[in-house]
Protein backbone atom coordinates (compact mmCIF):
# COMPACT_ATOMS: atom_id res chain seq x y z
CA UNK A 1 0.00 0.00 0.00
CA UNK A 2 1.35 3.47 -1.08
CA UNK A 3 2.00 5.36 1.96
CA UNK A 4 0.86 9.50 2.14
CA UNK A 5 4.56 11.05 1.22
CA UNK A 6 4.82 8.49 -1.97
CA UNK A 7 1.42 9.23 -3.07
CA UNK A 8 2.32 12.89 -3.28
CA UNK A 9 5.57 12.70 -4.32
CA UNK A 10 3.81 10.92 -7.49
CA UNK A 11 1.21 12.66 -7.54
CA UNK A 12 3.50 15.41 -8.06
CA UNK A 13 5.24 13.54 -11.23
CA UNK A 14 1.60 12.59 -12.57
CA UNK A 15 1.09 16.27 -12.61
CA UNK A 16 3.95 17.09 -14.46
CA UNK A 17 3.54 14.18 -17.17
CA UNK A 18 -0.50 15.67 -17.47
CA UNK A 19 0.71 18.96 -17.87
CA UNK A 20 3.68 18.09 -20.29
CA UNK A 21 0.98 15.70 -22.63
CA UNK A 22 -1.62 19.00 -22.50
CA UNK A 23 1.09 21.55 -23.89
CA UNK A 24 2.22 18.74 -26.22
CA UNK A 25 -1.68 18.59 -27.62
CA UNK A 26 -2.19 22.27 -27.57
CA UNK A 27 1.21 22.48 -29.59
CA UNK A 28 -0.10 20.35 -32.44
CA UNK A 29 -3.22 22.31 -32.45
CA UNK A 30 -1.42 25.37 -33.91
CA UNK A 31 -2.28 27.11 -37.13
CA UNK A 32 -0.21 29.99 -38.40
CA UNK A 33 -1.66 32.55 -39.78
CA UNK A 34 -2.10 32.32 -43.91
CA UNK A 35 -0.08 34.95 -46.18
CA UNK A 36 -2.59 37.08 -47.90
CA UNK A 37 -2.03 37.56 -51.72
CA UNK A 38 -0.25 40.74 -51.93
CA UNK A 39 -3.55 42.38 -53.75
CA UNK A 40 -5.61 41.67 -50.77
CA UNK A 41 -2.57 42.26 -47.93
CA UNK A 42 -4.00 45.06 -45.86
CA UNK A 43 -0.13 46.12 -45.07
CA UNK A 44 2.87 45.39 -46.85
CA UNK A 45 6.67 46.07 -45.86
CA UNK A 46 6.83 49.66 -46.94
CA UNK A 47 4.44 50.22 -43.81
CA UNK A 48 6.65 48.92 -41.46
CA UNK A 49 8.99 51.54 -40.04
CA UNK A 50 11.40 49.92 -37.73
CA UNK A 51 12.85 51.14 -34.08
CA UNK A 52 16.00 49.93 -32.61
CA UNK A 53 17.22 51.51 -29.48
CA UNK A 54 20.77 51.01 -28.72
CA UNK A 55 23.74 52.35 -26.39
CA UNK A 56 26.09 49.10 -26.71
CA UNK A 57 26.43 47.27 -29.71
CA UNK A 58 28.94 44.85 -31.26
CA UNK A 59 30.49 44.55 -33.91
CA UNK A 60 27.60 42.84 -35.88
CA UNK A 61 25.18 45.65 -35.72
CA UNK A 62 25.86 46.36 -39.27
CA UNK A 63 25.64 42.93 -40.67
CA UNK A 64 22.10 42.58 -38.74
CA UNK A 65 21.10 46.30 -40.52
CA UNK A 66 21.57 44.53 -43.34
CA UNK A 67 19.04 41.49 -42.98
CA UNK A 68 16.66 44.33 -41.49
CA UNK A 69 16.76 45.80 -44.91
CA UNK A 70 16.67 43.51 -47.65
CA UNK A 71 12.84 42.81 -46.03
CA UNK A 72 12.28 46.43 -47.53
CA UNK A 73 10.32 48.17 -44.35
CA UNK A 74 9.58 51.52 -44.94
CA UNK A 75 12.33 53.05 -42.51
CA UNK A 76 14.52 52.19 -39.60
CA UNK A 77 15.48 54.44 -37.13
CA UNK A 78 17.92 54.18 -34.50
CA UNK A 79 17.46 55.80 -31.18
CA UNK A 80 20.85 56.36 -29.03
CA UNK A 81 22.40 59.14 -26.61
CA UNK A 82 23.87 62.71 -27.69
CA UNK A 83 27.38 61.39 -26.93
CA UNK A 84 27.24 57.90 -29.09
CA UNK A 85 25.53 59.38 -32.60
CA UNK A 86 29.09 59.77 -34.02
CA UNK A 87 30.15 56.72 -32.70
CA UNK A 88 26.99 55.04 -34.32
CA UNK A 89 27.30 56.64 -37.27
CA UNK A 90 31.03 55.75 -37.85
CA UNK A 91 29.85 51.80 -37.55
CA UNK A 92 27.51 52.07 -39.77
CA UNK A 93 29.22 53.59 -42.82
CA UNK A 94 32.45 51.27 -42.11
CA UNK A 95 30.42 48.40 -44.35
CA UNK A 96 30.27 49.35 -47.44
CA UNK A 97 27.43 46.95 -48.84
CA UNK A 98 25.10 48.62 -46.56
CA UNK A 99 24.55 51.70 -48.38
CA UNK A 100 24.30 49.35 -51.47
CA UNK A 101 21.54 47.75 -50.01
CA UNK A 102 19.81 51.04 -48.95
CA UNK A 103 19.59 52.07 -52.30
CA UNK A 104 18.77 48.94 -53.71
CA UNK A 105 15.59 48.78 -51.34
CA UNK A 106 14.82 52.34 -50.72
CA UNK A 107 15.05 51.89 -46.72
CA UNK A 108 16.01 55.08 -45.03
CA UNK A 109 18.11 54.74 -42.26
CA UNK A 110 17.72 57.36 -39.41
CA UNK A 111 19.77 58.10 -36.77
CA UNK A 112 18.21 60.14 -33.57
CA UNK A 113 18.89 60.70 -30.11
CA UNK A 114 17.84 61.72 -26.63
CA UNK A 115 19.84 62.51 -23.89
CA UNK A 116 20.28 59.83 -21.38
CA UNK A 117 20.19 56.80 -21.82
CA UNK A 118 16.61 54.53 -21.10
CA UNK A 119 15.16 52.07 -22.88
CA UNK A 120 11.20 53.14 -22.60
CA UNK A 121 12.57 56.93 -23.49
CA UNK A 122 14.59 55.74 -26.50
CA UNK A 123 11.30 53.54 -28.20
CA UNK A 124 9.04 56.13 -27.55
CA UNK A 125 11.03 59.07 -29.11
CA UNK A 126 11.77 57.00 -32.21
CA UNK A 127 8.10 55.56 -32.32
CA UNK A 128 7.22 59.41 -32.43
CA UNK A 129 9.25 60.13 -35.28
CA UNK A 130 8.46 57.10 -37.13
CA UNK A 131 5.74 57.83 -40.49
CA UNK A 132 4.74 53.64 -40.78
CA UNK A 133 1.27 52.27 -40.12
CA UNK A 134 2.98 49.35 -38.17
CA UNK A 135 6.08 49.60 -35.59
CA UNK A 136 8.41 47.05 -35.84
CA UNK A 137 10.38 47.52 -31.85
CA UNK A 138 13.42 45.19 -33.07
CA UNK A 139 17.01 45.03 -30.69
CA UNK A 140 20.35 45.66 -31.87
CA UNK A 141 21.41 41.81 -31.98
CA UNK A 142 18.25 40.70 -34.10
CA UNK A 143 19.18 39.04 -37.08
CA UNK A 144 16.40 38.32 -39.67
CA UNK A 145 16.71 34.96 -41.13
CA UNK A 146 14.89 35.61 -44.73
CA UNK A 147 13.65 38.51 -46.67
CA UNK A 148 10.25 37.21 -45.74
CA UNK A 149 10.47 37.94 -41.81
CA UNK A 150 8.61 41.28 -42.24
CA UNK A 151 6.02 39.42 -44.83
CA UNK A 152 5.16 37.26 -42.81
CA UNK A 153 4.78 38.95 -39.73
CA UNK A 154 2.65 40.99 -41.20
CA UNK A 155 -0.39 38.39 -42.15
CA UNK A 156 -1.87 38.74 -38.54
CA UNK A 157 -2.67 41.86 -38.93
CA UNK A 158 -5.49 41.08 -41.78
CA UNK A 159 -7.55 40.68 -38.89
CA UNK A 160 -8.98 44.01 -37.30
CA UNK A 161 -8.17 43.18 -33.73
CA UNK A 162 -4.80 41.89 -33.53
CA UNK A 163 -2.47 44.87 -32.16
CA UNK A 164 0.69 42.89 -31.36
CA UNK A 165 2.44 40.49 -33.40
CA UNK A 166 5.59 38.14 -32.49
CA UNK A 167 7.65 34.90 -34.22
CA UNK A 168 9.98 32.62 -33.49
CA UNK A 169 13.41 33.41 -31.63
CA UNK A 170 16.37 31.65 -32.04
CA UNK A 171 19.70 31.63 -31.34
CA UNK A 172 22.63 32.96 -33.89
CA UNK A 173 25.89 30.52 -33.86
CA UNK A 174 28.40 31.58 -36.31
CA UNK A 175 29.46 28.63 -38.01
CA UNK A 176 33.42 29.51 -36.77
CA UNK A 177 31.99 28.91 -33.44
CA UNK A 178 30.07 25.76 -34.15
CA UNK A 179 33.08 23.79 -32.94
CA UNK A 180 32.74 22.03 -28.88
CA UNK A 181 36.75 23.56 -28.88
CA UNK A 182 35.52 26.86 -29.41
CA UNK A 183 31.82 27.12 -27.96
CA UNK A 184 31.44 28.67 -24.85
CA UNK A 185 29.83 26.83 -21.47
CA UNK A 186 27.59 30.20 -21.67
CA UNK A 187 26.48 29.76 -25.27
CA UNK A 188 25.82 26.06 -24.60
CA UNK A 189 23.43 27.25 -21.73
CA UNK A 190 21.45 29.98 -23.64
CA UNK A 191 20.73 27.73 -26.42
CA UNK A 192 19.34 25.21 -23.77
CA UNK A 193 17.05 27.56 -22.19
CA UNK A 194 16.11 28.83 -25.80
CA UNK A 195 15.55 26.25 -27.30
CA UNK A 196 12.79 24.80 -24.77
CA UNK A 197 10.40 28.04 -25.34
CA UNK A 198 9.46 26.89 -29.08
CA UNK A 199 6.79 24.50 -27.88
CA UNK A 200 5.73 26.54 -25.25
CA UNK A 201 4.74 29.92 -27.56
CA UNK A 202 2.82 27.03 -29.51
CA UNK A 203 0.82 25.60 -26.86
CA UNK A 204 -0.20 28.96 -24.76
CA UNK A 205 -1.45 30.52 -28.35
CA UNK A 206 -3.22 27.70 -29.42
CA UNK A 207 -4.64 27.65 -25.80
CA UNK A 208 -5.65 30.67 -25.28
CA UNK A 209 -4.39 32.97 -27.91
CA UNK A 210 -1.66 33.91 -25.19
CA UNK A 211 1.96 33.42 -25.29
CA UNK A 212 4.65 32.16 -23.30
CA UNK A 213 4.30 35.36 -20.96
CA UNK A 214 5.85 37.74 -22.78
CA UNK A 215 5.92 38.60 -26.74
CA UNK A 216 9.72 38.52 -27.36
CA UNK A 217 10.94 42.36 -27.59
CA UNK A 218 13.88 41.02 -29.76
CA UNK A 219 11.28 41.87 -32.60
CA UNK A 220 7.57 43.00 -32.12
CA UNK A 221 5.26 44.53 -34.07
CA UNK A 222 2.39 46.75 -33.56
CA UNK A 223 -0.17 48.96 -34.87
CA UNK A 224 0.94 52.50 -34.85
CA UNK A 225 -2.02 53.83 -33.73
CA UNK A 226 -1.57 51.75 -30.19
CA UNK A 227 1.91 52.86 -29.02
CA UNK A 228 1.61 56.61 -30.46
CA UNK A 229 -1.23 57.31 -28.39
CA UNK A 230 0.09 58.93 -25.36
CA UNK A 231 -1.93 56.96 -23.13
CA UNK A 232 0.19 54.06 -23.57
CA UNK A 233 3.45 56.34 -23.59
CA UNK A 234 2.68 57.61 -20.23
CA UNK A 235 1.68 54.12 -18.74
CA UNK A 236 4.93 52.68 -20.23
CA UNK A 237 7.38 55.43 -19.58
CA UNK A 238 5.89 56.13 -15.63
CA UNK A 239 5.54 51.88 -14.92
CA UNK A 240 6.70 52.01 -11.35
CA UNK A 241 8.14 49.04 -9.69
CA UNK A 242 8.83 49.53 -5.30
CA UNK A 243 8.70 53.21 -6.03
CA UNK A 244 11.26 52.94 -9.38
CA UNK A 245 10.67 53.74 -12.94
CA UNK A 246 10.84 50.57 -14.77
CA UNK A 247 13.88 50.86 -17.48
CA UNK A 248 14.48 47.34 -18.62
CA UNK A 249 10.58 44.85 -19.16
CA UNK A 250 9.38 46.83 -21.81
CA UNK A 251 8.49 43.66 -24.02
CA UNK A 252 6.53 42.16 -20.76
CA UNK A 253 4.56 46.04 -20.20
CA UNK A 254 3.68 46.00 -23.68
CA UNK A 255 2.24 41.99 -23.76
CA UNK A 256 0.58 42.87 -20.72
CA UNK A 257 -0.99 46.04 -21.95
CA UNK A 258 -2.08 44.65 -25.53
CA UNK A 259 -3.67 41.50 -23.75
CA UNK A 260 -5.66 43.17 -20.75
CA UNK A 261 -5.67 46.91 -21.66
CA UNK A 262 -9.14 46.54 -21.83
CA UNK A 263 -9.57 45.70 -18.26
CA UNK A 264 -8.06 49.38 -17.13
CA UNK A 265 -9.90 51.52 -14.92
CA UNK A 266 -8.67 54.39 -16.59
CA UNK A 267 -9.01 53.41 -20.12
CA UNK A 268 -11.53 55.91 -21.51
CA UNK A 269 -8.00 58.42 -21.14
CA UNK A 270 -6.78 56.65 -24.27
CA UNK A 271 -7.27 57.97 -28.07
CA UNK A 272 -7.58 55.19 -29.19
CA UNK A 273 -11.13 53.30 -29.82
CA UNK A 274 -11.61 50.92 -26.90
CA UNK A 275 -10.77 47.45 -28.12
CA UNK A 276 -9.95 44.02 -26.76
CA UNK A 277 -6.89 43.35 -28.90
CA UNK A 278 -5.72 40.24 -29.56
CA UNK A 279 -1.97 38.81 -30.01
CA UNK A 280 -0.84 37.33 -33.27
CA UNK A 281 2.02 34.48 -33.08
CA UNK A 282 3.37 33.98 -36.53
CA UNK A 283 5.45 31.03 -35.75
CA UNK A 284 6.91 29.81 -39.03
CA UNK A 285 10.42 28.83 -40.02
CA UNK A 286 10.14 31.79 -42.70
CA UNK A 287 8.98 34.37 -39.37
CA UNK A 288 12.49 33.36 -37.47
CA UNK A 289 14.48 35.80 -35.84
CA UNK A 290 18.18 34.60 -34.42
CA UNK A 291 20.11 36.71 -31.72
CA UNK A 292 23.51 36.81 -30.63
CA UNK A 293 24.51 35.02 -28.00
CA UNK A 294 27.05 35.85 -25.32
CA UNK A 295 30.24 34.18 -24.84
CA UNK A 296 31.03 34.62 -21.14
CA UNK A 297 29.71 35.52 -17.93
CA UNK A 298 27.66 38.90 -19.36
CA UNK A 299 24.61 35.93 -19.99
CA UNK A 300 24.76 35.26 -16.38
CA UNK A 301 23.71 39.37 -15.47
CA UNK A 302 21.11 38.40 -18.80
CA UNK A 303 19.75 35.91 -17.36
CA UNK A 304 19.36 37.45 -13.48
CA UNK A 305 17.22 39.86 -15.45
CA UNK A 306 15.28 38.09 -17.06
CA UNK A 307 14.32 36.01 -14.19
CA UNK A 308 13.86 39.70 -12.06
CA UNK A 309 11.78 41.24 -15.16
CA UNK A 310 9.63 37.89 -15.44
CA UNK A 311 8.91 37.48 -11.48
CA UNK A 312 7.50 41.04 -11.63
CA UNK A 313 5.67 40.55 -14.68
CA UNK A 314 3.69 37.86 -12.62
CA UNK A 315 2.91 39.49 -9.68
CA UNK A 316 2.41 42.31 -11.89
CA UNK A 317 -0.57 40.38 -13.43
CA UNK A 318 -2.01 38.38 -10.94
CA UNK A 319 -2.10 40.90 -8.19
CA UNK A 320 -2.39 44.35 -9.69
CA UNK A 321 -3.33 44.83 -13.42
CA UNK A 322 -5.55 43.08 -14.89
CA UNK A 323 -5.39 40.82 -11.60
CA UNK A 324 -6.18 37.32 -11.54
CA UNK A 325 -10.02 36.82 -12.36
CA UNK A 326 -9.53 39.60 -14.96
CA UNK A 327 -6.62 38.13 -16.36
CA UNK A 328 -7.98 33.95 -16.26
CA UNK A 329 -11.15 35.62 -18.10
CA UNK A 330 -9.25 36.61 -20.84
CA UNK A 331 -6.19 34.04 -20.66
CA UNK A 332 -7.25 31.28 -18.90
CA UNK A 333 -3.96 28.91 -19.73
CA UNK A 334 -1.66 31.66 -18.97
CA UNK A 335 -3.01 32.41 -15.97
CA UNK A 336 -2.72 28.64 -14.96
CA UNK A 337 0.99 28.66 -15.75
CA UNK A 338 1.75 32.20 -14.15
CA UNK A 339 0.33 30.45 -10.85
CA UNK A 340 2.02 27.21 -11.63
CA UNK A 341 5.47 29.78 -12.09
CA UNK A 342 4.95 31.56 -8.53
CA UNK A 343 4.05 28.69 -6.59
CA UNK A 344 7.22 26.55 -8.18
CA UNK A 345 9.56 27.73 -5.50
CA UNK A 346 7.44 26.03 -2.53
CA UNK A 347 6.85 22.90 -4.86
CA UNK A 348 10.32 22.59 -5.24
CA UNK A 349 11.31 22.20 -1.40
CA UNK A 350 7.99 19.65 -1.05
CA UNK A 351 9.60 17.47 -3.63
CA UNK A 352 12.42 17.83 -2.18
CA UNK A 353 11.22 17.08 1.30
CA UNK A 354 9.23 14.28 -0.19
CA UNK A 355 12.74 12.77 -2.15
CA UNK A 356 14.10 12.46 1.33
CA UNK A 357 11.51 10.57 3.12
CA UNK A 358 10.78 8.49 0.18
CA UNK A 359 14.92 7.32 -0.50
CA UNK A 360 14.46 6.75 3.69
CA UNK A 361 11.38 4.16 4.12
CA UNK A 362 11.06 2.77 0.19
CA UNK A 363 14.65 3.06 -1.22
CA UNK A 364 13.67 0.32 -3.97
CA UNK A 365 10.75 2.50 -5.13
CA UNK A 366 12.71 5.32 -4.51
CA UNK A 367 15.10 3.88 -6.81
CA UNK A 368 12.67 3.15 -9.70
CA UNK A 369 11.17 7.04 -9.90
CA UNK A 370 14.88 7.85 -9.77
CA UNK A 371 15.79 5.94 -12.91
CA UNK A 372 12.40 7.01 -14.46
CA UNK A 373 13.27 10.73 -13.79
CA UNK A 374 17.23 10.53 -15.02
CA UNK A 375 15.69 8.79 -18.18
CA UNK A 376 13.09 11.27 -19.50
CA UNK A 377 15.63 14.00 -18.76
CA UNK A 378 18.20 12.12 -20.25
CA UNK A 379 16.04 11.75 -23.54
CA UNK A 380 15.38 15.29 -23.95
CA UNK A 381 19.66 16.48 -23.33
CA UNK A 382 19.80 13.43 -26.38
CA UNK A 383 17.49 15.87 -28.31
CA UNK A 384 19.63 18.90 -27.73
CA UNK A 385 22.72 17.48 -28.85
CA UNK A 386 21.10 16.22 -31.84
CA UNK A 387 19.91 19.54 -32.58
CA UNK A 388 23.12 21.05 -31.61
CA UNK A 389 26.01 18.11 -31.96
CA UNK A 390 29.01 20.47 -31.05
CA UNK A 391 27.39 21.09 -27.84
CA UNK A 392 28.62 17.57 -26.72
CA UNK A 393 31.72 18.28 -24.87
CA UNK A 394 29.89 21.09 -22.61
CA UNK A 395 26.51 19.62 -22.16
CA UNK A 396 27.40 19.59 -18.58
CA UNK A 397 26.05 23.52 -19.14
CA UNK A 398 22.58 22.61 -20.66
CA UNK A 399 22.21 20.40 -17.72
CA UNK A 400 22.95 23.10 -15.31
CA UNK A 401 20.66 25.50 -17.02
CA UNK A 402 17.83 22.98 -16.54
CA UNK A 403 18.43 22.84 -13.14
CA UNK A 404 18.68 26.67 -12.66
CA UNK A 405 15.51 27.34 -11.20
CA UNK A 406 16.46 25.98 -8.01
CA UNK A 407 18.59 29.18 -7.85
CA UNK A 408 17.19 31.84 -9.66
CA UNK A 409 13.24 31.42 -8.31
CA UNK A 410 15.11 32.63 -4.57
CA UNK A 411 17.78 35.45 -6.14
CA UNK A 412 14.66 36.59 -8.12
CA UNK A 413 12.64 37.83 -5.18
CA UNK A 414 15.70 39.08 -3.20
CA UNK A 415 16.40 41.05 -5.87
CA UNK A 416 13.27 42.57 -7.01
CA UNK A 417 13.55 45.83 -5.90
CA UNK A 418 16.53 46.29 -8.46
CA UNK A 419 17.20 47.73 -11.95
CA UNK A 420 19.29 47.88 -14.26
CA UNK A 421 19.78 47.46 -18.50
CA UNK A 422 22.45 45.23 -17.24
CA UNK A 423 23.94 43.52 -20.21
CA UNK A 424 24.63 47.69 -21.20
CA UNK A 425 27.98 48.00 -20.02
CA UNK A 426 28.28 51.89 -20.83
CA UNK A 427 24.37 52.78 -19.66
CA UNK A 428 25.87 53.86 -16.04
CA UNK A 429 28.81 55.49 -17.67
CA UNK A 430 27.44 57.39 -20.50
CA UNK A 431 24.36 58.73 -17.82
CA UNK A 432 26.78 59.20 -15.08
CA UNK A 433 29.40 61.42 -17.25
CA UNK A 434 25.81 63.03 -18.43
CA UNK A 435 25.19 64.42 -14.68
Amino acid sequence: MLDFYLSCLLGLYVWDYTDGQEGGFYARQYQPFPIPPPEQARYNVSDVSIIVPTVDWDHDLPRNLLTWIAARPREVIFVTVHALADKLQATLESNPALWQAMNLSQTEVKIITIEKANKRNQLCHGINQAEGRIIALVDDDARFTSNQVLTQLLAPFQNDDVGLVGGPIGSYVPEDRQDPNVITPWEVAALRIRSRRWLGNRAFFAADQSTNFTVSGLTMLLRAEIVKDPYFQHLFTHDMWNGMRQNTGDDGFITRYILFQHHLSHRDKSTVEPKQWRLGMQLTPEAEVLTSLMTDNKFAHQSRRWYRSGLRLRLTCLLYEPGYFDMKATAPYMTRKMVGGMVNPILTIIRALLWCHVWYTRPRVALVLFLYVLYKWFSSLLSFYRQFPYCGSKIWAAMIADNLYLVSDWYSWLTLPRETWSNRATVGKINDDIL
